[in-house]
């Protein structure tokens, strides 16, 4: 009991980097630039929050083989790490990715299953920043840096 004490206060010492109802971003991925946002559903004792978030991200340069990208998913937030200000999460989900309207590009559309994990940490106030990677069905990776507002 001596041995358990000291690890259950190190694991809720400053239990989440910041638990949130709602939260909103901005992104800028290996394949371009987008935004988020997501809602919380609900807590999850001693893991985390369960929420759902959908984002748009839309490619640097268009041209025939550039995509942008719609994706919603289910996603576990406020995973603690503990003895930190950083917390960690990971979303599955759908996407969409519609081709670029470029004459000789393609038009064919593609649905795919993604997965994504990643850290957040504490900026100033509400802002927070924000690092991920992601891997899909369709055999696409990438990873992104952001901020999020969080409430």
């Amino acid at each position: 009991m001596r041995v358990l004490l000291p690890v259950v206060a190190a694991l809720t010492l400053g239990s989440s980097a910041s638990a949130a109802a709602v939260w909103a971003g901005v992104n800028a991925t290996t394949a371009g630039y987008g935004v988020h946002a997501g809602t919380a559903l609900l807590p999850v004792p001693f893991i985390g929050t369960l929420g759902l978030e959908g984002s748009a991200e839309f490619p640097w340069s268009a041209n025939a083989s550039t995509s942008s990208r719609y994706a919603a998913g289910v996603t576990l937030r406020d995973l603690n790490i503990p003895l930190s200000r950083v917390d960690a999460f990971a979303s599955l989900g759908g996407q969409l990715t519609v081709p670029t309207a470029i004459p000789g590009g393609s038009t064919q559309n593609q649905f795919a299953l993604y997965g994504e994990a990643g850290l957040r940490g504490p900026v100033l106030g509400p802002a927070g920043w924000r690092a991920f990677v992601r891997a899909s069905s369709a055999g696409q990776l990438g990873a992104g840096v952001g901020l999020e507002l969080r409430f």
